[in-house]
């Protein structure tokens, strides 16, 4: 995002991605429950644990939470980046619901696309 986009067009945005990232976790073959408001998105696993995100519309960042920590990603223009590990959104997903989902999971590749809307 750029210093000049307003507030409601991120809303607008980050609205988008997590409608993917929803529909994503909607066609991966294990039982992941998927609860949106209030800003965030929970997916519960059947462990119980849980994976949070959340947009910070102060920050112009998406929060994720996760057994594995919190990540930060900022919007470098073609995609959201962590500031930590320096994966993008995809990958990170990919990651940490493979780590509390204990398979493989690569299903968030298409959330790619929806940043350049």
């Amino acid at each position: 995002m750029n210093s000049t986009e307003s507030e409601q067009s991120f809303h607008t945005r980050i609205d988008r991605l997590m409608m993917a990232i929803e529909d994503q976790v909607d066609a991966v073959a294990i039982d992941i429950d998927v609860d949106g408001g209030d800003g965030q998105l929970i997916l519960t696993f059947l462990s119980g644990t849980q994976i949070v995100i959340s947009r910070q519309p102060a920050q112009r960042e998406i929060w994720v939470a996760a057994k594995s920590g919190g990540f930060h990603l900022k919007d470098r223009g073609y995609d959201w980046f962590c500031e930590t590990t320096t994966e993008n959104l995809t990958d990170l997903l990919n990651r940490v619901v493979t780590e509390q989902a204990g398979v493989t999971v690569t299903a968030f590749s298409e959330i790619a696309s929806e940043h350049a809307q």
